[in-house]
């Protein structure tokens, strides 16, 4: 917080102060009936006035103005001195408020112009002298200017100590602000699958790569940012880029070539991938492109930094409201439906006629029905909110759902270390779920078994039940058109169809699955 800012918080208390000792001086000066000292109050209360109007003003700089303040303070009273120092008493109010605003650093800043003022007053003025009982006085008056600037310094720093909320929202205010005018005028705007295309492209016409794909570092593992044609499939490039990020340098390992994307700020990104088999460069030519290629690609890596920043700014504030509805959903309207549940139920007790027993049972079906879908979106709400992997979400999905309807759910997992994009995860995972859900509803089905396969940046989603297949006019529903919306947004091909000994399967594949018959670093199974 600025010291301006600190200023106009404690400003009514610095008003205040000032005017309680015009109050309280000016009956002392009346009774004196001292013209100079009648004159003198009348100063004080016009500079005053003046510091008070300042105050409001944000442009002007507190600590100088403060100091003006108690120099002016410090003439008028050191004027009326020899023939009546009643006023002496008013040097101790600039100590205490530039001790508000500044702490320690203001109240002795301020002690110091008022004693400069006094003693170049009583030096230039032949009529001032400084008897004893005047030194006495002016040093009694300088010495309360002390406590109370002590005392308003451990004011200022207990009120510093704490969060000042409402300076933090100003500050992300004006920051948000200057996003959102810079963001129109980004050529390249703000999305980091672009850029990385951007960079792909760039990078092809350095070197003649078969495949290429830019990953970002998490704490999960290595994320891709986008996939290229690469032809190995399934091949662990993970120790090229571990290398990659560790010495900010390009690496040459057997096939694999990777290229740092750096900034002033360090390694933000790597592509890897490999080169066309008899268009690869000499090793030293090879050295000497990728470092060129590094330098080229700077402009790019500035690009995409800043869209990982953005990226992580908007998922932070999006999964904070996905908390936030979810507790609302659970405390509210989860509560009030459950509420109503035990009404019904009462009503059905209590009542004789057999047609309105029925209602109410079917009431009561279909509300807790309602109740089920909620606590399910409360869910969902809650695990795209946290930092599980796809599998272990579906798994937990998959658990809720068989607590809930008593359906047999198996879920098996195989990911690889490194993860999809989050997009990417949290597109599969709706398909996941709404797949799960639709098995669960309309498929009377006594079991659903679920698989997972991530090689990022491949994927293959399944969900299969033993229900009664497909119904008429089912394919064509809302529910199947969001799903293939969603998986055409990734990139990635929709199969619903029922088998030939019955029940449903959907069938959901991103990139390549030919490594899908090789080993995984992560499987798991849940039912």
């Amino acid at each position: 917080m600025s010291s301006a800012d600190r200023r106009a918080r404690y400003a009514s208390v610095t008003a205040a102060a000032r005017v309680f000792t015009l109050v309280v001086l000016a009956p002392s000066v009346a009774i004196t009936q001292d013209y100079g000292a009648i004159i003198s109050v009348i100063l004080l209360a016009a500079v005053w006035m003046a510091a008070v109007f300042a105050d409001g003003l944000p442009r002007v700089a507190a600590m100088p103005a403060l100091v003006v303040e108690s120099s002016m303070v410090a003439f008028v009273v050191m004027l009326s001195a020899g023939t009546s120092p009643v006023l002496l008493p008013a040097l101790a109010i600039p100590p205490f408020i530039g001790g508000l605003v500044r702490g320690t650093r203001g109240g002795l800043e301020v002690l110091g112009a008022e004693l400069a003022i006094a003693i170049a007053v009583v030096i230039a003025s032949g009529d001032l002298v400084l008897t004893d009982k005047l030194g006495v006085q002016l040093f009694s008056a300088m010495t309360a200017g002390v406590g109370l600037s002590a005392i308003a310094a451990i004011i200022h720093d207990s009120r510093e100590s704490k969060p000042d909320t409402s300076s933090s929202y100003r500050d992300a205010r004006a920051l948000l602000t200057q996003l959102r005018d810079l963001s129109g005028s980004l050529v390249g705007g703000l999305d980091s699958v672009r850029i990385s295309h951007g960079i792909l492209d760039l990078a092809r016409e350095e070197l003649p790569f078969t495949g290429a794909v830019v990953y970002v570092e998490t704490p999960h593992g290595f994320a891709p940012l986008i996939e290229g044609d690469v032809t190995d499939e399934g091949a662990d490039n993970t120790h090229v880029l571990e290398e990659v990020f560790r010495t900010g340098r390009p690496v040459v390992s057997g096939p694999w070539v990777g290229v740092p994307l750096v900034t002033d700020a360090g390694v933000v990104a790597a592509l890897t991938g490999g080169l066309i088999p008899g268009k690869r460069p000499a090793p030293g030519a090879l050295l000497h492109t990728l470092d060129h290629l590094v330098k080229v690609l700077r402009p790019e890596a500035l690009q995409l930094d800043t869209a990982l920043l953005f990226t992580a700014l908007r998922d932070e504030a999006t999964a904070e409201e996905r908390r936030r509805l979810a507790r609302d959903l659970h405390d509210g309207v989860a509560q009030d439906l459950a509420s109503l549940g035990y009404l019904i139920d009462e009503i059905s007790e209590t009542s004789s006629e057999e047609a309105v027993v029925e209602q109410c049972r079917d009431l009561r079906s279909e509300l807790s029905r309602v109740v089920a879908e909620l606590r399910r979106s409360v869910f969902l709400l809650r695990n795209e909110a946290s930092t599980q992997t796809l599998g272990e979400t579906v798994q937990a999905l998959g658990a809720h759902i068989k607590s809930r309807s008593g359906i047999d759910v198996v879920v098996s997992v195989a990911e690889g270390s490194k993860r999809l994009r989050p997009d990417v995860e949290a597109e599969l995972l709706r398909i996941a779920q709404e797949g799960m859900n639709n098995a669960a509803r309309h498929a009377a089905a006594s079991r659903i078994e679920v698989s997972i396969a991530v090689q990022a940046p491949d994927a293959m989603v399944r969900v299969a039940d033993n229900g009664r297949g497909l119904q008429p006019g089912r394919d064509d529903s809302h529910g199947v058109r969001i799903m293939r919306e969603r998986a055409r947004r990734i990139g990635a091909t929709l199969v619903l169809h029922s088998p030939e000994d019955g029940g449903t399967e959907l069938r959901v594949v991103l990139g390549s699955t030919t490594w899908l018959e090789g080993p995984v670093d992560r499987e798991g199974i849940a039912s």
